[in-house]
């Protein structure tokens, strides 16, 4: 509920603040607005009231909303008033550079929105960057998909097309993006070309998953088997193999694929004791599949962040965000002592105490025979260690807001681009709100949600801007037409065009909008 909550308070925003930009534009130009509606009002309307010679309204059909401007063919398909004589606050009395100017009024408060929300955020929590530097100083890790286009474990990426990234975050999607990598491996530059193909395996696949930092291998542990033990044990540590001790996870996870004898000797830490276990090989053994290798999260900073199908935790009462302290009023500093303690406890009734909400609450837990409560963990440890800070007086935020604007906006053209690729799939990742609910928090975290706001806003400002009939830049771009050459559509050929852009849309949003609701469905009960 609460992340419906959230995407119906983001829409609302930018679908008012957007038609009141086409409001006001009108207004100014003493064109008479009829409606004035937040959401689509099809059939009825929720809540409706008439002030002056407005109906402001709440429409039931949340895809978007709009102002009826009189004498314009828009969304409300009205061609009646179209065969009277024009009067003078008409739509189409005006000329064409005000109605230019009305068309594109929604599209610059957006823009404007984005600026000052950037600017706000800059000022008060500061300006936020994933630092590339930082966060690759030892390498990066990749996925199975990025190892098999091309990348390997403790590449550097230095440049896409030339250009580098300060952002992580704008790196990764301008692998997807660009044409031309740039790496840095062990001190050897080397370019990689990455096919659409490649592009769209990693897009289904892994997404923004398929690169990340590199995790020291300290942080793992044996938790189970699906092959072979092969002499190993639950909650052994891997040092190393042979005489090479590792530092990195990724190191681990290559050097299986590199064993050629019958026999590896696993240097393992057990007990904070470093011993020598003898293995024989098989594709059991070198297949990093078969090991479940949990992260020995740190429980003081880790929150719960999910649960499995049929968890425990979850059936007992555990929920989002609360941050583990102790069972049977023992301390687990880590994930590897929590599942420790559970795993003696297993088909036993368990005493579990959690903070939740800066309280420490207690609900008895009945384990089942595997000892685990099916519940996952987020650890904001390590995004915080690359996290650059940096707090901007307003004459600094101000430019920082338009060129962070302007980076969106050019993001949004470049996923265009992408998508306009069908080698890629790319266009099987686009979604509807409801698909863009679900990967929203499931707390109310205000930061979270004006910086989501800002990045919405300018890609509602960028949808808009397309040249398809029935939005404002398919409006726009007759009304330059004009300007241009000085004829105008007939009446009956305004229709059909708008009609023609309304069935566009809505058969993209009914793709989009089924997409979701078969995943929903499928996620829930399947």
């Amino acid at each position: 509920m609460i992340q419906v909550a959230q995407i119906l308070f983001i829409l609302s925003v930018l679908v008012i603040l957007h038609e009141f930009g086409h409001y006001i534009t009108a207004k100014m130009f003493k064109v008479r607005v009829e409606k004035f509606y937040l959401f689509m009002d099809a059939g009825f309307s929720v809540l409706k009231k008439k002030i002056g010679e407005t109906e402001w309204g709440i429409g039931w059909l949340p895809l978007g909303g709009y102002v009826k401007l009189s004498g314009m063919i828009d969304e409300s398909m009205d061609t009646e008033q179209m065969k009277q004589e024009p009067q003078p606050w008409e739509f189409r009395s005006k000329p064409a550079w005000q109605r230019l100017i009305i068309m594109l009024g929604g599209i610059v408060v957006n823009i404007l929105l984005a600026w000052f929300i950037f600017t706000i955020m800059y000022t008060t929590v500061g300006k936020k960057v994933v630092s590339t530097d930082e966060l690759q100083k030892n390498g990066l890790s990749f996925g199975e998909v990025g190892r098999n286009v091309g990348f390997k474990n403790g590449d550097k990426i230095v440049g896409i097309d030339g250009k580098f990234y300060d952002d992580f975050k704008f790196m990764t999607m301008g692998v997807l993006f660009g044409d031309k990598i740039e790496i840095d491996r062990q001190g050897k530059k080397i370019e990689l070309l990455l096919s659409d193909e490649q592009k769209g395996e990693i897009i289904k696949k892994e997404g923004r998953g398929f690169v990340h930092a590199r995790s020291e291998i300290n942080r793992y542990f044996f938790d189970s088997f699906k092959g072979k033990q092969n002499g190993l044990k639950k909650y052994d540590e891997i040092v190393g193999i042979d005489a090479t001790h590792f530092t990195y996870a990724d190191e681990f996870v290559d050097a299986l694929k590199e064993i050629k004898k019958d026999s590896a000797t696993f240097i393992i830490n057990r007990n904070n004791t470093e011993i020598y276990v003898k293995v024989a090989v098989d594709t059991s053994l070198t297949n990093i599949k078969n090991y479940n290798l949990p992260y020995n999260y740190n429980l003081k900073k880790a929150i719960i962040s999910g649960f499995t199908e049929n968890s425990i935790g979850e059936k007992y009462g555990l929920t989002f965000n609360d941050k583990m302290l102790r069972v049977n009023n023992t301390t687990v500093n880590t994930q590897k002592e929590l599942s420790q303690i559970l795993s003696k406890n297993q088909g036993k009734e368990v005493t579990i105490t959690v903070l939740r909400k800066g309280k420490e609450e207690t609900f008895p837990v009945t384990l089942d025979k595997t000892g685990k409560l099916g519940i996952a963990f987020d650890d904001k440890e390590e995004e915080e260690k690359y996290t650059v800070v940096e707090k901007l007086g307003f004459a600094d935020a101000f430019p920082e807001a338009v060129k962070q604007s302007w980076s969106l906006f050019k993001y949004n053209v470049q996923s265009l681009k992408l998508i306009a690729r069908p080698k890629t799939g790319a266009y099987t990742q686009v979604q509807s709100p409801i698909g863009i609910a679900r990967r929203l928090p499931d707390t109310w975290n205000w930061e979270f949600i004006w910086n989501f706001t800002a990045l919405f806003s300018i890609g509602l400002a960028f949808m808009n801007l397309l040249p398809i009939p029935g939005l404002d830049g398919g409006h726009a771009l007759f009304t330059i037409a004009e300007m241009i050459t000085g004829k105008t559509l007939s009446d009956k050929a305004a229709g059909y065009v708008q009609t023609a852009g309304m069935v566009i849309l809505l058969t993209l949003m009914a793709l989009t909008f089924g997409k979701d609701i078969v995943q929903l469905v499928i996620d829930k009960f399947f």
